[in-house]
């Protein structure tokens, strides 16, 4: 009789399927792996991410009035203090008679028709845009003490471009005219300041009145503008005022 440990399986096949069934086990066993690894790569992230910087909030839009009433009162402190220095000047050359004190009242009429004239056209084109309902900015700090608010060139309109434009020489003739007519015209430092405010407005109108009849005739503000700065025509402007203030003054000279 052969022993057991030494007997062979009744049926071959019993092995073959024990080994199968091994094998199958392992593969479902990797599958299985396989299958959490999946889902755990799919499943959201549980580190805290860092939120987003949150977009700076808008700066509030500035007001366009801002600082007018500064500018205004630094304007209304230039004009007087140049009116009171002609004034004190031109009374000092009428009393005295003196040669120098009619040489410091002709120079007084030079500084205070430069500034009254430079006030009176800034405060022109703006009076202008702000009729017309242009953007126009007050400026935070004024730029060379007269420049005072900014116009939108993209944003205006070609109406309010004009509006604006106008401003300007119309205010400078208006002072002329009024200076013309107020001062008795009896002392060279009159005469000059009559005739420094009017080189200033001729010398304004040489340069800004072709600009508006060509943007009147459908040019474009800004390219006439530029050409009008290219062309040299703001010291051609300044020559010709500065020549016809001093042949004005010859005139007006008592």
């Amino acid at each position: 009789m052969s022993s057991s440990r030494n007997r062979q399986p009744d049926h071959p096949q019993d092995a073959g399927s024990a080994e199968s069934a091994e094998t199958l086990a392992e593969t479902e066993q990797e599958a299985g792996e396989e299958t959490e690894t999946t889902a755990q790569a799919s499943e959201p992230s549980t580190v805290a991410k860092t939120p987003e910087a949150p977009q700076e909030a808008q700066q509030p839009e500035r007001d366009p009035n801002e600082g007018l009433s500064r500018i205004a009162q630094h304007h209304f402190a230039a004009a007087t203090a140049a009116l009171t220095l002609f004034g004190a000047g031109d009374l000092w050359a009428i009393e005295s008679g003196l040669f120098l004190a009619g040489f410091v009242s002709i120079a007084n009429g030079i500084i205070a028709g430069y500034v009254l004239a430079y006030l009176a056209h800034e405060w022109g084109h703006f009076t202008g845009a702000r009729f017309a309902n242009a953007r126009s900015p007050v400026l935070k700090q004024t730029r060379q003490f007269f420049f005072m608010f900014e116009f939108d060139m993209a944003r205006n309109s070609v109406s309010q471009f004009l509006s604006m434009s106008r401003g300007g020489p119309a205010a400078n003739w208006l002072l002329a005219l009024t200076l013309w007519t107020i001062l008795p015209g009896n002392t060279a430092g009159q005469a000059m300041l009559v005739a420094a405010s009017t080189a200033i407005a001729i010398s304004v109108s040489v340069f800004e009145v072709p600009i508006i009849r060509r943007v009147q005739a459908g040019g474009d503000p800004g390219t006439e503008l530029r050409q009008q700065l290219e062309r040299g025509v703001l010291t051609t402007g300044r020559n010709i005022g500065i020549a016809a203030g001093a042949v004005l003054f010859l005139i007006l000279l008592p």
